[in-house]
């Protein structure tokens, strides 16, 4: 399947969705936007049309005997967000894949009511809402309704009210069984420690209510990508697991909003998918844990088209089906494992990064490894009813080939663009790697991360490739593989004369090794840093890698990574 991506036509107001608010900087532990949800919330339904659903004349079909009676959680989840503002093109959802969408969502006063003068509330009264509960329990879905609060003076009375668990737990009770919902998700989002005492015992005491009304509703909670690495942030993890059937963890707005960059890294310095899940596995058990990927992204204006220019404004968040919708070209950033684009718009050039099929499915990948609970959508409606974004998802994405950079080009104002990226490599490469056929791509060792610093893990197994000047690889003797200690799901591959019959370098990405092993099974020992060697002993730390000495990555005649 193809994969799209923004091109040059895309108008500033065709992207336009809300002002954006403020946004910190990015390290490790703090994101850059510390309450994702309420702020895509705030920016999409700025520009959404004005609600107008009919009111619902009849409660929704009520969950299967087969459903109601199943465990809260399945054994491997897809969780979508439905948002008010979406509701309208429910009709579209692709329910028949989910296992779970939440209704987003109905806000939460101070002392544990509901407001019913939000759009949220407009739209949980709705006979949208209640077509989409009807159609995903057939489908055998679950809907469960998430409460929200994202005001920090009313998040810091509601967990510090006696009273407010009681009316909460009761009001949840009343709005799930009155619509034949199937449980509830909380999506509180505040800042500092200071809530986290009050905040483990009021979900503790709202879900024992939930539970005793059903024990077979789910109950979850929105939490940061990065709260169970920190103990100074609103979320004690540990204190709420036992209250939860889930944590639904928001890995997305981890970008740095004063550069353009990826929303959702699956790799890289900060933030980012390995790291959250390394962290919340080390806290609460894996099975408890839906990885929220984005059907989203961020478009900035900047100085130039290449990666590295500056960014002369604010980003302003653009959904996948924008992105789609104008059958561009998309490029690859190695760091984070995710797509980017460039275009201009009269004079201004603008970049944005964004989640597709492809990235979707590395992160797929990512969470079968862990072995975690599964995977959760924001949001449906989102992705311009893309079979192929769910299908990633579900592990069905096929390979898609992405240019390097926007070309070298004159703007329209005559200056030359910042950075410039070479033109795409018209060959393919692949080869066999823990039973899964992995396209490679060349790679100048320069750019690896961390130096190029990594261990020996194994043998691809089967290269085969177009190219001439690396073909006789093809169908011979497997070719070793090494895991890049800054990155765990980047892997090198390299061949190197006089051992092989040509020299090249390569990179793919899969779930990292969690001890070392042979990828292609084959029975052969894991190579050290002499390809010609090989140990039975665990494989040590290679040295960094030196650069080719041509501008070439595949070579007969030159040498690859010195590893």
């Amino acid at each position: 399947m193809s994969v799209i991506a923004v091109a040059a036509a895309l108008m500033a107001s065709s992207v336009a969705m809300g002002s954006t608010g403020a946004r910190g900087a990015t390290v490790h532990h703090v994101r850059s936007n510390p309450t994702p949800n309420a702020s895509l919330e705030q920016q999409f339904a700025a520009s959404a049309p004005p609600l107008q659903l009919p009111a619902a004349t009849a409660p929704p079909a009520p969950a299967p005997p087969t459903l109601a009676s199943a465990p809260p959680l399945q054994s491997h989840e897809i969780f979508g967000f439905a948002p008010w503002w979406n509701l309208a093109e429910e009709a579209v959802f692709d329910v028949k894949d989910l296992t779970t969408i939440a209704y987003f969502s109905v806000d939460i006063n101070g002392d544990g009511t509901v407001d019913q003068s939000s759009s949220g509330w407009d739209g949980y009264q709705s006979q949208a809402l209640a077509d989409l509960v009807t159609r995903a329990h057939a489908a055998n879905d679950r809907v469960v309704l998430t409460a929200t609060c994202f005001d920090q003076h009313t998040l810091d009375h509601l967990t510090s009210d006696p009273q407010a668990a009681a009316r909460l737990g009761a009001t949840m009770v009343q709005l799930v069984s009155a619509k034949n919902l199937d449980g509830v998700n909380f999506d509180f989002e505040g800042k500092g420690p200071q809530d986290q005492r009050g905040l483990d015992n009021l979900i503790a005491a709202v879900s024992a209510q939930l539970r005793a009304a059903d024990p077979h509703w789910q109950v979850s909670m929105s939490t940061y990508a990065s709260s169970a690495g920190d103990p100074n942030g609103f979320f004690d993890i540990a204190g709420l697991n036992k209250s939860v059937d889930a944590f639904f963890v928001m890995a997305y707005d981890m970008d740095d909003p004063s550069t353009p960059s990826p929303t959702a890294p699956l790799t890289g310095s900060g933030n980012n998918d390995n790291v959250d899940l390394a962290e919340y596995s080390a806290v609460v058990p894996r099975s408890k844990i839906i990885l929220g990927v984005p059907y989203y992204g961020y478009d900035w204006p900047t100085s130039g088209p290449g990666q590295g220019s500056q960014a002369t404004g604010p980003p302003t968040p653009v959904t996948y089906a924008q992105v789609a919708a104008t059958n561009g070209p998309s490029y690859w950033d190695r760091q984070s494992d995710t797509p980017w684009t460039a275009y201009q718009n009269g004079s201004q050039w603008h970049q944005v990064f964004f989640d597709d099929p492809t990235s979707l499915a590395l992160k797929a990948r990512l969470a079968n490894a862990y072995g975690i609970a599964g995977l959760g959508v924001w949001a449906l409606g989102m992705d311009g009813n893309d079979p192929a974004m769910l299908a990633a998802l579900l592990g069905k994405a096929s390979p898609a080939k992405y240019l390097s950079g926007p070309a070298t080009a004159q703007s329209s104002s005559g200056t030359t663009p910042g950075a410039t990226q070479g033109a795409a490599n018209p060959y393919s490469y692949s080869g066999v790697w823990d039973a899964n056929r992995e396209n490679l791509q060349p790679v100048d060792p320069a750019t690896l991360p961390g130096g190029g610093s990594g261990r020996a893990v194994g043998q691809l197994a089967d290269f085969a490739t177009n190219d001439p000047a690396v073909s006789c690889l093809s169908g011979g003797k497997p070719l070793p593989v090494y895991e890049m200690a800054a990155s765990p799901n980047t892997y090198i591959v390299q061949a190197t004369t006089p051992t092989y019959c040509a020299s090249g370098t390569w990179s793919f990405t899969a779930a990292p090794q969690p001890s070392p092993s042979n990828g292609s099974g084959s029975g052969s020992s894991s190579t050290t840093t002499s390809p010609s060697t090989t140990t039975t002993s665990p494989p040590p730390t290679v040295p960094l890698v030196t650069k080719p000495t041509t501008s070439t990555t595949t070579s007969s005649t030159q040498p690859g990574l010195h590893l």
